[in-house]
């Protein structure tokens, strides 16, 4: 299970330490913003005083039994931050810790000496010419399409349940992330039934003028193979772009084989230059 003892030199970071750390003028995040992830609760966040070495720590995707490395920096950033990372998430009895590499990549070596190892590949496509016909393909069943609104809606519980049927365990959404994700700007969620009111799926997109972007198609997996992907996914495309948008851009795990066909089926192209790995060590039984 590894240790619980936090290594010598290093303390969880509290609002209260924040003006005592050595931030460098190019630092991702400013004091107010590094303070307000330290008031985390339980914290996650750490520093070495006697270096000025800090790693800032939160909670992936609002959910509260994966923790996230958000940044690490340090003048000599070394894999002892991670090793106490991975100690204080034992400590608070987190499932799985983990680092996405969304903003800064280090060698695969780093992550493997503080004792992470590679989880997850994520490919990332886009589309730079929307079709204006539909992807539909000849006898498809008609889908009745409804928005979910988040300031009626009674709770994201049936897209919940259908979530988390669709999707590996790392991806589940929480009710705070529906929330979250649901107020953010140029968010649309639409659920699409049959005519007989059966719930096949549901979409999730971002609509921000020209650009667009697919964060979420979800489709019962009892319907799977039926040809309903092709369906939400070409909704989800006609969607963006009668709101303006030009390109399309999504991602998906690299394993995800009959996903990626689905993409590249319709012109979806790899953007390998926004590829990015996410490490991890399970903690404890992840259920």
């Amino acid at each position: 299970m590894g240790s619980t003892t936090m290594p010598e030199g290093f303390e969880v970071l509290h609002p209260s330490d924040v003006s005592s750390l050595r931030i460098p003028w190019d630092a991702r995040y400013s004091r107010d913003e590094i303070a307000e992830i330290a008031s985390s609760d339980p914290p996650l966040s750490l520093w070495n005083p006697r270096t000025g070495g800090y790693l800032i720590g939160g909670f992936w995707r609002h959910r509260e039994d994966i923790a996230n490395v958000v940044d690490i920096v340090g003048p000599a950033v070394s894999t002892e931050l991670l090793e106490a990372f991975l100690i204080r998430c034992r400590q608070v009895g987190l499932k799985l810790a983990i680092v996405a590499e969304y903003s800064e990549r280090r060698r695969e070596s780093f992550y493997e000496s503080g004792g992470m190892h590679l989880i997850e590949e994520i490919v990332v496509y886009e589309l730079g010419r929307l079709p204006s016909a539909s992807l539909a393909r000849p006898g498809s069943p008609e889908l009745i399409a409804r928005v979910v609104d988040p300031e009626t809606v009674d709770g994201f519980d049936e897209l919940i349940r259908l979530d988390h049927r669709a999707f590996p365990w790392l991806w589940w959404n929480t009710p705070s992330e529906f929330e979250n994700y649901a107020s953010a700007p140029g968010v649309i969620i639409e659920t699409l039934s049959t005519m007989d009111g059966k719930l096949v799926g549901y979409i999730g997109m971002t609509s921000l003028g020209s650009w667009g972007h697919l964060d979420r198609i979800a489709v019962d997996p009892d319907l799977q193979g039926q040809g309903f992907g092709r369906l939400l996914l070409d909704r989800s495309i006609q969607r963006l772009r009668s709101g303006g948008a030009r390109r399309v851009a999504l991602s998906t795990q690299a394993s995800n084989t009959v996903s990626r066909a689905l993409y590249e089926s319709v012109g979806f192209r790899r953007s390998r230059n926004f590829d990015y790995r996410i490490y991890g060590t399970r903690l404890r039984d992840a259920g």
